[in-house]
């Protein structure tokens, strides 16, 4: 019997009702990408990524595909809010942007990658049109949407959830078959399963049959990657007479606020130079970061003498990251600005060299700099926009030629694959992540990692203030020296077979994503015909 003595609820609390009522999915949504993270490295913890993203899947197949869209555009959001926070001490410390602009900048990009969480929260309801689907379609749907993340407006396929496989040796295995992308598909495939359960609210056949998928599927993996790590081990025993290289990595250290400062140019030239002659035994390659000279070395006869005598004194070369600059061979002549490696000996040759190609937008560059607003600057030192390189093309080098990586061209494992299929035979990326936050450097250090297994060549990388390390093809760590201190680490680095399937494959993965979103959807719309026939 209705209480009409009850007093009437305010139309303020009304509306706050149905205001929590009506975005606490999406809080939920936002919730759960943050949590996300925790599967990425350096936390590696893939229960989290999986929870995560069962959430996600659950919650898009039971709202119209608008509501999906807003869910996963705020997954994605507090994923990437969360897992780019780094970005915050480029744009604030070193850009020079006020805090409260630099949050809104972060909140641009965060939002703008967020697009394609939300491409893949719209979409699944209608490929899978009935919950049996979701396990064919969710893991494919969410690789399409990396794929695309990682492509177009020059791409940005950081933090995929593939890489949170990276401290699972056995299962990282798998990436010289599809990549990382095949690692992000067994991310997700976990989470179809379990959402399909909770849908299906635990009934007893799903959850067996779900169980053992999930289980299945991940001894499939650590059995195949157990299988191809004894197999590379096998073949390199074989060939016991190949010397590895001895390589020694130098991190400097050199404080990002002073790297540019024409006051503290000589200072860190110097500290390289006395890190590297500290050197006492018998090496093939000295490796120095990105921009470890910080000045046109062409215009410097004189420090390319200091260089070239250290290097004969070592016996090896110097590969050092440094500015470059060339006339521009067009009619106005005007000079062209690379961010290059360069393999430095005592002959004092500067064409064994490599320009970086892949730029970062406005950290390198400003985008359609003609019709930008003249108050856009680049966040990194210097008014003058670099030039990109011919490509990634292999370095020359006596021991085998060099696959060069300046920064974050290490991320695209197309481009990489490129280097690998031009016969370079060492990966060796030079960075400078002083300019980003802490958060950033094991990210980016897994990426590395993941390319060294993706193209079973063995990786080199050395970062201005860390964290410098070495891998084998099959991505086990050689060694490394800690972020924020400096100094010097002899590394034995053994050569890669340089051969994989994903070598071979790589262009048509994505074929076979889209192939099963495609069956998933006939499958669907075949029953839901059916059933419309039969009623």
């Amino acid at each position: 019997m209705k209480n009409n003595d009850s007093p009437p609820c305010h139309p303020n609390l009304n509306f706050m009702i149905r205001f929590m009522h009506r975005w606490r999915l999406q809080a939920a949504a936002f919730l759960a990408g943050m949590v996300a993270v925790g599967g990425l490295p350096p936390y590696g913890q893939q229960p989290l990524m999986i929870l995560a993203l069962t959430v996600l899947i659950v919650a898009a197949m039971q709202v119209s595909w608008k509501r999906g869209a807003w869910l996963g555009f705020f997954f994605g959001l507090g994923h990437h809010l969360l897992g780019f926070s780094w970005l915050l001490t480029s744009l604030n410390h070193y850009g020079g942007l006020w805090m409260g602009v630099a949050l809104v900048v972060l909140s641009l990009l965060a939002a703008t990658m967020a697009v394609y969480v939300a491409l893949f929260a719209a979409l699944l309801p209608q490929l899978a049109r009935r919950p049996g689907l979701i396990p064919l379609a969710a893991p494919a749907l969410w690789v399409i949407t990396e794929w695309l993340r990682g492509h177009l407006f020059t791409g940005f396929p950081w933090n995929l959830v593939g890489y949170g496989w990276n401290n699972r040796p056995w299962i990282m295995q798998m990436a010289d078959l599809g990549g990382v992308q095949l690692l992000s598909w067994f991310m997700v495939f976990p989470a179809s399963v379990l959402a399909l359960i909770w849908i299906r609210r635990f009934a007893v056949p799903t959850l067996s049959l779900g169980l053992i998928l999930i289980a299945g599927s991940m001894l499939l993996a650590s059995a195949y990657g157990l299988w191809r790590s004894d197999q590379l081990s096998a073949l390199q025993h074989q060939d016991a007479w190949v010397q590895p290289l001895k390589v020694a990595m130098v991190q400097g250290n050199v404080e990002q606020s002073q790297k540019w400062d024409p006051k503290y140019r000589e200072q860190g030239l110097i500290k390289y130079l006395g890190l590297s002659g500290n050197i006492n035994e018998p090496i093939d390659l000295v490796v120095w970061p990105e921009t470890a000279i910080a000045f046109f070395i062409q215009a410097s006869p004189e420090n390319m003498k200091r260089i070239g005598t250290l290097s004969q004194r070592l016996g090896a070369p110097i590969l050092t990251g440094a500015p470059m600059a060339d006339r521009n061979p067009d009619a106005d002549k005007r000079w062209l600005f690379y961010n290059s490696m360069i393999l430095l000996d005592a002959k004092g040759d500067l064409t064994r060299r490599y320009d970086k190609h892949h730029l970062v937008p406005f950290g390198e560059f400003i985008p359609f700099r003609g019709i930008m607003p003249s108050f856009i600057k680049k966040l990194t030192y210097g008014s003058e926009d670099f030039s990109r390189g011919p490509g990634p093309v292999p370095m020359p080098w006596e021991h085998g030629a060099i696959g060069a990586l300046v920064c974050y061209e290490t991320i695209f494992p197309d481009e990489v694959r490129e280097l690998a299929l031009a016969n370079a035979r060492w990966l060796i990326n030079v960075t400078n992540d002083a300019w980003f936050g802490e958060a950033a450097k094991p990210q980016h250090l897994a990426m590395a990692q993941m390319r060294a297994v993706e193209n079973r060549l063995p990786m080199i990388r050395v970062a201005n203030t860390g964290i410098s390390a070495s891998f084998d093809q099959t991505g086990r760590e050689l060694g490394r020296i800690e972020p924020n201190v400096a100094g010097t680490l002899i590394v034995h680095v053994p050569q890669g077979v340089g051969k994989s399937f994903f070598q071979i494959t790589e262009p048509w993965w994505i074929l076979l994503w889209v192939y099963m979103c495609i069956t998933s959807w006939l499958m669907g719309r075949h029953r839901s015909q059916t059933e419309k026939t039969v009623a």
